[in-house]
């Protein structure tokens, strides 16, 4: 399900079921075109087996270090999300990690989620954020990077590993098909607004101060209408 990653879940299986292959699947199995009914029901049957997924998946590669930075300056940590809340909620807690988000807002608690800006705006207005220039966002999928541009923040893409070792674990590839691997993700997060990309979130620390120096000699995160 890799068509559109990233944006609020019922958007993304709307996306999946849109695809000409996956319409035309369907039409021959159940006789009818995919409908808004049919999306109601596949996410229905989906939060509680992704619920269970999230609940045990491996945290992503330097977070730890990336929340203890943030704490240690002082930085108030938010994000926003694609799922539904009570999916996302037990895994950022204090029982399950010493570094716990200051603030969560899901699509359900504003009129649109990503692209739309209306997710971060709502960060900032809870975590008393101002400029929004002060902001800056992370995430792994166009559609994070169209979120924080759209929002006019500073906007970070970081590549997803997870990813790439589910597109080559059925076989070996060389180190030359990795890189050019590498290079589309990084061309496509670009593409789809970054400022920055980086290796993992452990870079973190090392691109706020980037950052830092770019606000200093007056760089600014200029806004760009809605991809």
């Amino acid at each position: 399900m890799s068509h559109g990653r990233g944006l609020p879940l019922r958007d993304h299986i709307a996306r999946v079921l849109g695809l000409s292959e996956v319409r035309k699947k369907w039409l021959e199995y159940f006789g009818t075109h995919p409908g808004r009914t049919d999306i109601e029901h596949i996410y229905l049957e989906l939060v509680p087996v992704l619920r269970s997924l999230v609940q045990s998946a491996e945290p992503a590669i330097g977070i730890d270090k990336a929340l203890q930075e943030l704490q240690d300056r002082r930085i108030q940590p938010g994000a926003t999300t694609s799922c539904p809340m009570e999916m996302l909620s037990p895994i950022f807690t204090p029982a399950h990690s010493p570094n716990t988000l200051d603030c969560m807002v899901s699509p359900c608690e504003v009129s649109q989620g990503r692209p739309y800006p209306w997710m971060i705006y709502e960060i900032a207005h809870r975590l008393q954020v101002f400029p929004l220039s002060d902001i800056v966002k992370v995430g792994d999928t166009a559609a994070d990077m169209q979120e924080g541009r759209n929002a006019g923040v500073w906007t970070i893409g970081v590549l997803n590993h997870n990813e790439a070792a589910a597109q080559t674990a059925s076989r070996i590839v060389d180190d030359s098909v990795a890189e050019e691997r590498r290079r589309q993700s990084v061309c496509g997060l670009k593409r789809a607004g970054a400022h920055i990309v980086m290796n993992t979130l452990a870079d973190l620390p090392r691109i706020l101060r980037e950052i830092e120096m770019l606000q200093h000699t007056g760089g600014y995160p200029s806004y760009t209408k809605q991809v």
